[in-house]
């Protein structure tokens, strides 16, 4: 099975995608399974759920990304929202207690609102040790080194803003079309990433976009 588990639709802000659309590319490309982690909503996830509901051999995870109190924890699996602005030990545990597990995206890149430094001793279900939205992948060689050192599950992640960054970096694994048996995988550690830099046109206009957003 190959996953990419952390997309973000328009219920980001900050992303121009669809549900709709992350879906039918995703299946254009091959992918078996995505999660759509928009920052501190599942809607985004939820309108994707309802509208894989009829698909064969395509999953979908529910999925966010939650703004804690030291940076962004990606939680997948979970059911309800889990609530901004808590500290990361806090929203490990509302996470598990929901059958989800916390996955820390881009962990070093902080002015993306990585752990950085914090992820260092914090307990936590897997890492990305391959986000594409990377300049020269400092932050992918640091978090390797960290799974390494601690023995965590590896995610690869295309953490895609665009339709054409989907899919450019993703996890390989052996599960059934069930989220319980990914997150069950995922936990194993028994994960392969693969994948490639997200172009950088894309990240440019990525980051124009940004600005122009929050001057508005």
């Amino acid at each position: 099975m190959i996953l990419d588990p952390h997309i973000h639709s328009n219920y980001s802000g900050d992303a121009t995608l669809t549900p709709a659309q992350i879906i039918e590319r995703s299946q254009e490309i091959g992918l078996d399974a995505i999660a759509i982690a928009d920052h501190n909503t599942l809607r985004g996830s939820q309108v994707a759920l309802k509208l894989a509901e009829k698909l064969d051999n395509f999953l979908v995870i529910p999925a966010m990304e939650v703004t804690t109190s030291k940076g962004h924890i990606v939680a997948l699996g979970v059911t309800r929202e889990v609530e901004k602005g808590n500290s990361p030990e806090v929203t490990i545990d509302d996470i598990r207690s929901q059958g989800g597990i916390a996955i820390v995206p881009h962990p070093f890149v902080r002015y993306r609102e990585g752990l950085c430094d914090y992820v260092e001793n914090l307990d936590i279900d897997a890492i990305e040790t391959l986000n594409s939205r990377y300049i020269f992948g400092i932050s992918n060689w640091r978090a390797r080194k960290l799974a390494e050192k601690r023995n965590i599950p590896q995610i690869g992640s295309s953490d895609a803003h665009f339709l054409g960054a989907i899919g450019s970096c993703v996890t390989e694994l052996e599960a059934d079309f069930t989220t319980e048996s990914v997150l069950k995988t995922i936990l194993s550690g028994k994960t392969n990433v693969f994948g490639d830099r997200t172009p950088l046109p894309l990240i440019v206009k990525e980051v124009i976009r940004k600005k122009v957003i929050n001057r508005l």
